[in-house]
């Protein structure tokens, strides 16, 4: 694909509406109880304020951005990958289904295969130990119990 800086600022664009909306909705939340200091807000509104960085190094970016051969393929599998996510959370648990997420788009972008696999591993457990462990918070633990 002909790379085109209009498409770019036009995507760009969209992304930082994305980031607005997200924002927006985060401030706006009305939450009847206080279960912790930070609440339910603190979420949309960090994705959001993340959306409006990359909205805006994309829209005010000087050149356009160029897509090499095969990058279609590449982002269907990711897009595949993140849509059979969810779906495979609760039934592996969280470390096997976010190893696999993870592993499969380190390979979308040009990994190999063992250090990905590693990488994805090791990346699911520490996300698994700071959100499950540290926070508490429960996380699908499938039949392996992790």
């Amino acid at each position: 694909m002909a790379a085109s800086a209009i498409f770019d600022r036009i995507s760009g664009f969209a992304v930082l509406l994305l980031g607005i909306g997200a924002v927006w909705h985060g401030v706006s939340l009305k939450v009847a109880f206080a279960a912790d200091p930070v609440g339910p807000k603190a979420f949309p509104v960090i994705v959001g304020l993340i959306l409006l960085v990359c909205g805006a190094s994309i829209a005010l970016r000087p050149t356009a951005m160029a897509w090499e051969v095969g990058d279609y393929g590449r982002i269907l599998l990711v897009a595949v990958a993140s849509l059979i996510y969810p779906f495979i959370l609760i039934p592996l648990g969280f470390v096997p289904a976010t190893a696999i997420l993870g592993f499969l788009c380190a390979l979308a972008f040009k990994g190999r295969p063992l250090p990905s696999l590693v990488g994805a591993v090791a990346l699911a457990l520490v996300i698994f130990a700071l959100i499950d462990l540290g926070l508490g918070l429960g996380l699908p633990r499938g039949p392996l119990g992790m």
